[in-house]
């Protein structure tokens, strides 16, 4: 998916899966608020200073990941592991950007009586969220001046902006990348295709869409007759991962509609903790699901909910990347058609205009205060 061209791993600039992996850690450590901002994080680290993919190729990237369900800039960073160095690199990547943060989540269900609710952080941990929406504001400038670049990309543009500000639907976002690709085919003009070589091949995956379907009929066969909480909780959070799309704002409104208000396994207190802790931190907010399945068996020993916060972190994760190693390895395929890259124009422009409107919401939300405006320039 990346060009060819220009990026690391060139004869004068040898790709190191080392290096990489480390950027990959940097990119955990400040990557606050959503997708967005953690696009802003990517585009910065992975694309301007260490050139391991284009702007254009991390936008197609972003484009395709939004419409898979799952953990939308969790699949990004590890699509672009599978890209630079096949499934393991992948998987390397995934564990070395998600699993510092399951593990500070499921560390923190032992404690949420330290915090209280949600209202109860420190002072500072206010000033994250411009420092994110000042990433956001950065993506937004950057990938704006790539994709617009004609009327219809105005069009486009515009129409992503504003349906983020109207819309309160999950589907809002699919639907709208959705009009935007359609457009792109019947009113754009052609696009240049740029073949990767990156690819190991162009097969379907028949052997992960069979894992992904037989640990589907597992998951489901077992809540049938397991009476075990710790089987029902694996299924709950990999359920959790295959059918919600959005990314984390969506995820979190749906766990508290089954742990909170239909089984009562959290009180909303515990909850609000946990999601104000995963906001006020870096790193995927889908790494909620450490703190909720942790403190989902904290009735029952340290061992048991220690197990409770891996097996909550690991399901939420494991099928948005077997639906990821699927989607890959036929995309080239489908980029070598000709109606596919002027998809992929407008799909940009569109997603360009979402990043531009999240990041109003973002200002609209926080603080208007002097401090507030330092920390979003820095």
């Amino acid at each position: 998916m990346s060009d060819s061209k220009d990026l690391e791993g060139t004869e004068e600039h040898p790709f190191s899966t080392s290096s990489f992996l480390k950027d990959v850690f940097m990119c955990s450590l400040v990557a606050f608020g959503g997708p967005e901002a953690h696009l802003g994080v990517f585009l910065d680290r992975l694309v301007v200073k260490k050139n391991y993919l284009s702007e254009k190729a991390l936008m197609e990237w972003m484009a395709i990941c939004s419409f898979l369900p799952g953990p939308t800039s969790t699949q990004v960073i590890t699509g672009i592991g599978l890209e630079r160095g096949g499934r393991s690199l992948a998987l390397l990547t995934l564990v070395v950007w998600a699993l510092p943060m399951i593990l500070l989540m499921g560390c923190l269900s032992f404690i949420p009586q330290v915090f209280g609710s949600s209202n109860s952080f420190p002072v500072w941990l206010e000033f994250l969220v411009p420092m994110a929406a000042g990433f956001v504001a950065w993506a937004a400038w950057q990938i704006g001046r790539k994709v617009v670049t004609d009327k219809l990309s105005v069009a486009l543009w515009a129409q992503g902006f504003a349906v983020v500000l109207m819309s309160g639907s999950p589907l809002g976002i699919p639907l709208i990348l959705l009009s935007g690709g359609i457009l792109g085919i019947v009113l754009g003009d052609s696009q240049k295709f740029e073949p990767n070589d990156n690819l190991e091949g162009n097969s379907f995956p028949w052997g992960i869409f069979i894992l992904f379907v037989g640990i589907t009929s597992t998951c489901w066969i077992a809540m049938q007759f397991s009476p075990d909480s710790l089987i029902l909780l694996f299924e709950r959070f990999y359920r959790y991962g295959y059918l919600v799309f959005g990314g984390g704002q969506v995820v979190v409104p749906v766990m508290q509609g089954e742990l909170v208000d239909q089984t009562g396994l959290l009180t909303a207190e515990e909850f609000l903790s946990g999601f104000g802790l995963v906001q006020a931190l870096p790193g995927p907010m889908f790494s909620f699901a450490a703190f909720a399945g942790g403190l989902s068996e904290n009735q029952g020993t340290v061992t048991r909910q220690a197990l409770g916060a891996l097996l909550g972190g690991f399901a939420i994760f494991l099928p948005g990347t077997l639906l990821l190693f699927c989607v890959h390895p036929i995309w080239e395929k489908f980029r070598s058609l000709e109606w596919v890259p002027k998809a992929l124009a407008g799909l940009n422009a569109t997603a360009g205009g979402l990043i531009g409107g999240a990041l109003v919401v973002i200002l609209l939300g926080i603080d208007q205060s002097m401090p507030t405006y330092v920390f979003f320039l820095l």
